[in-house]
């Protein structure tokens, strides 16, 4: 039985719930249902508060769920969803990346002589090359928020939502602040794309090695106490249903040791263009959307307090299919 978003919110408040329920919610939606999830948690949420002014709402995210994403022909290596768009996008961006090396490894070896704690010449390059990228892609997400970034170098903890490696790209090039990334350390040894993040001075992780996580502890404090900012997903890994997931305490102790605010980010939509069983996007990118939040104060506070705080914060910036189920453990 299809219904439409606009349809579900008219439905009477007694009624409207259990009807919802009852429908098949999954993601992403079959062509032949026209309701989506985002429209069912809307329509049932307003059904049981009364609220009768939420049609907007449904109408917003229904209309950014309206475009199903679909593989398309595709083969499957390592148990990964590989089509010719997300092989286009690795071999444009891998392109862009070799174009970029020259001046990469001029400012790499200026910046050891004259900037080595901040290497801000290479975090330029860097910002060029994940722009272009994704602008050849077709790419550009929206960005709010940047009132929030204060016209100073204060050096802040970054810590959005993560399901995709293009949420790197995205930080990166659109949002005007330059930034370090803690991120795994398969994730350097990349050829091109990892060595250039190792020129920028990004600091590595093994996941799985005690040592190497007091380390990148260690490397991360100091690299926040040089002045720069620093992007963790709190998550550890990326999310596999798209869902905000429990965070982990290292990034909430390494701003309260190095005495930095942190600025919660919530990444929108990017889940569907790239889930966790594709090996590369499955599409272009469309109707993405990074908010950057108002800086939460670490100074003095409890870390857990802290944590469930930022939690909150990017939980409710997500469309609702992204966010938190009910009662999860923060």
């Amino acid at each position: 039985m299809a219904i439409h978003a606009a349809e579900a919110i008219k439905m009477h408040r007694g009624a409207a719930l259990p009807a919802l329920r009852s429908l098949p919610l999954h993601w992403p939606p079959p062509r032949s249902t026209a309701l989506s999830r985002t429209a069912c948690m809307v329509a049932g949420a307003a059904a049981t508060t009364g609220e009768d002014d939420s049609s907007s709402q449904i109408s917003e995210w229904a209309k950014q769920e309206s475009l199903v994403v679909t593989k398309g022909p595709h083969v499957k290596v390592a148990g990964k969803t590989l089509n010719p768009c997300g092989l286009f996008i690795c071999i444009l961006t891998m392109s862009v990346c070799a174009c970029c090396y020259p001046p990469l490894l001029l400012s790499y070896a200026l910046s050891r002589v004259f900037d080595n704690k901040k290497r801000r010449m290479v975090d330029y390059i860097v910002n060029i090359w994940a722009k272009m990228s994704m602008l050849l892609c077709t790419y550009r997400p929206k960005v709010t928020g940047l009132e929030h970034l204060p016209h100073t170098d204060e050096a802040f903890m970054f810590i959005p939502n993560h399901t995709s490696f293009l949420d790197i790209f995205s930080m990166s090039g659109f949002v005007p602040r330059r930034m370090k990334y803690i991120s795994k350390i398969e994730i350097l040894r990349i050829p091109l794309i990892g060595w250039a993040m190792q020129f920028a001075g990004h600091i590595a992780i093994r996941r799985m090695d005690r040592r190497s996580q007091m380390q990148t502890f260690k490397d991360a404090i100091t690299t926040l106490e040089n002045g720069n900012s620093v992007v963790t997903f709190a998550e550890g890994t990326r999310s596999k249903d798209g869902k905000l997931k429990k965070f982990k305490k290292g990034p909430f102790k390494m701003s309260s040791k190095a005495g930095v605010r942190i600025i919660p980010v919530s990444i929108c939509n990017m889940y569907r263009w790239m889930p966790s069983s594709a090996l590369l996007p499955v599409a272009f990118p469309r109707q993405v959307e990074i908010k950057l939040h108002a800086p939460v104060e670490t100074a003095g506070r409890d870390e857990a307090e802290v944590s469930k705080e930022v939690f909150g914060i990017i939980n409710r910036g997500l469309p609702p299919y992204q966010q938190a189920a009910p009662g999860a453990v923060v």
